[in-house]
């Protein structure tokens, strides 16, 4: 197979462009006669078609517009600009195993444009072709069409509907990122089946009845016979790439087989549902505070339909890359002011290991509108994107305050290096302290999880010798099991002191209340203060139960009582404590990050 047929054939039939550059669509259309001897006067009153006929040169050509029903068109008063590939320069059986709608959009269309396009002078134009691909057509005294150089005494051939330009080989067909993703015939043998799949089953074809030409009635029902389809495809716009349109371009790691299914597993692990999740219910009391609910939340869902369709979303939002943006430009070879680190999807996200990305490289196709390159591995970082470290403010709707009265602190950093950030203060009030945070967007893999303790800013703005105190703090989990059953998980402060040690050393009242000291945490209150209370594998995914829709009322989450123990203390102890408490947020850091720091520590 010759060079300029690309791998597999497009049977879409295509539609013809009505639009124009120019306003005055006579002069336009009118054949540049100045611009031709004498000798070319009697092709001048013929069609492009018979001069078609007529030329020995053209026979193959000739015959390939027969057989794509081309001829007719070029018979007629509508103005075409013509390239036509000589005889010799391709070989007609490549073209044998092409469907005749296919062989009009991948040949013939490919070398012809509406309106005339003489290659007088300095030329320098893209020209949109019939099919919608667009090629370069430039010169002076030598001219080229898409690279290919024009035959000498085959230049602007006139005929009474247009122009003929004969050209050296035909113009190379390629198919933009669409047309070859949903096409059964260029998709076989590249190993890329599932995606093809996937993305054949998001699209849409639609009868446009307004541009197809109406036939009779039959039965009752209208029929057409010029039928006109609409495709479109909701990836498009989840994505946020318009893969079908020419003037795009994009480069689209397409994964294989192997890599699709080692992704899709990757992902589906951390979207594990049960098939009802429960949740701690929570109730607001008249005086606006909040308790623990006797009666539980609950939600059911069908987790395998929700696991499936979640792991898909992830997995085709890292694959696609505008070549326009500058993050990209240099897979294309153009220079990069961002260097070369950095590649930044469509669905807009940045990834910082293109290198790993690109060293399982198969095969890279050019198309029409960007390049695509088949990977046997998608190596992209878990944490960078679908399953990202978690950071909940506790100053946000997420909070409940279940003992004491509580403020938000905003706080603006005077150091350069450091952001602006919001505090929740709760005053115990000589009473308990007591906080619920509620985690969303939790997925079932294990996460270390951080408090941020915050200085008192409030205290110091009143009073900068106002002596920060440290909190004695008990985190308890509430979650969902494996099981479907509500449980907790108190965290423990790692200490190898005995009880007994302890109550010497603090001065504790019993061994109760040392115990109780065990299972709390404390902080340096002098600073913004991030203190790791544990780890924890959550059996369950949260994301998107954390939503409210048309059916549900109240959102499932897993939450964090966070508590202050100060009276545990003996009351000399307690001075240098404070039960209040001042909580900026709860990090959760999914463990293939906290690995990756680890091991990337100098």
């Amino acid at each position: 197979m010759n060079k300029h047929i690309f791998i597999g054939m497009m049977t879409m039939a295509a539609g013809m462009l009505t639009a124009a550059s120019c306003t005055d669509f006579d002069d336009y259309n009118e054949v540049p006669k100045d611009v031709f001897s004498s000798d070319l006067a009697e092709m001048a009153d013929k069609t492009l078609w018979e001069n078609i006929q007529d030329n020995e040169e053209l026979s193959d050509f000739k015959e390939l517009v027969l057989r794509a029903g081309f001829d007719k068109a070029l018979g007629e008063s509508q103005n075409y600009t013509v390239w036509a590939p000589k005889n010799g320069s391709f070989d007609l059986s490549d073209y044998d195993g092409l469907t005749d709608k296919a062989l009009l959009k991948q040949f013939v269309q490919n070398h012809i444009a509406r309106f005339n396009h003489p290659a007088i002078g300095t030329v320098k134009e893209r020209v949109l072709m019939l099919n919608e691909k667009s090629y370069d057509f430039e010169g002076s005294s030598d001219y080229t069409f898409n690279g290919l150089g024009l035959e000498q005494g085959g230049i602007n051939l006139p005929s009474n509907n247009g122009l003929m330009h004969i050209i050296e080989s035909p113009a190379v067909y390629y198919p933009n990122l669409y047309e070859f993703i949903t096409d059964d015939v260029m998709t076989e043998g590249k190993d890329i089946d599932r995606l093809h799949e996937f993305y054949k089953r998001k699209e849409t074809v639609t009868l446009n009845e307004s541009k197809s030409v109406v036939g009779p009635i039959v039965d009752g029902l209208q029929t057409y016979v010029d039928s006109v389809m609409d495709t479109n495809n909701e990836l498009w716009s989840t994505l946020n790439a318009k893969i079908q349109v020419e003037d795009s371009t994009y480069t689209f790691l397409m994964p294989t087989e192997k890599a699709w299914t080692d992704f899709y597993n990757r992902i589906k692990s951390y979207y594990n549902y049960l098939p009802k999740t429960v949740a701690q219910g929570y109730e607001t009391l008249n005086d606006g505070t909040v308790k623990v609910s006797s009666k539980n939340v609950e939600r059911s869902v069908d987790n395998a339909y929700w696991q499936d369709s979640l792991t898909n979303y992830y997995l085709t939002r890292y694959m696609i890359y505008s070549n326009k943006n500058p993050y990209n430009q240099w897979m294309t070879g153009e220079p990069s002011t961002f260097g070369t680190d950095t590649l930044y999807t469509t669905t807009r996200t940045k990834l910082s290991n293109p290198t790993e990305m690109l060293e399982k490289t198969v095969e890279t196709l050019p198309m029409s509108n960007g390049q695509a390159i088949i990977v046997d591995s998608m190596a992209v970082k878990s944490w960078e994107t679908f399953a990202p470290e978690l950071s909940i403010s506790a100053s946000g709707n997420r909070a409940r305050v279940a003992g004491g009265s509580a403020k938000t602190i905003r706080v603006t950093s005077e150091d350069p290096y450091q952001e602006d950030y919001s505090y929740l203060y709760v005053n115990a009030g000589g009473g308990l302290a007591e906080l619920d945070i509620f985690l969303p967007r939790v997925q079932s893999t294990t996460y270390d999880i951080y408090c941020v303790f915050a200085p008192p800013v409030d205290q110091w703005a009143n009073n900068p010798e106002y002596e920060a105190r440290p909190s004695r703090i008990i985190f308890t989990l509430s979650y969902c099991n494996k099981n479907g059953a509500l449980a907790e998980q108190q965290f423990i402060d790692d200490r190898e002191e005995n009880v007994q040690e302890y109550m010497t050393k603090f001065n504790l009242r019993d061994r109760t209340s040392t115990r109780l000291f065990l299972r709390s945490f404390s902080n340096n209150p002098e600073k913004l203060d991030t203190v790791k209370i544990g780890q924890f594998t959550f059996p369950c995914c949260y994301a998107g139960l954390d939503r409210l829709n048309s059916r549900e009322t109240t959102p499932i989450y897993p939450n964090l009582k966070i508590t202050s123990t100060i009276n545990v203390m003996k009351d000399d102890q307690m001075k240098a404590l404070t039960g209040d408490l001042r909580i900026a947020a709860i990090i959760l850091k999914p463990k293939e990050l906290v690995e990756f720091e680890e091991s990337n520590k100098e």
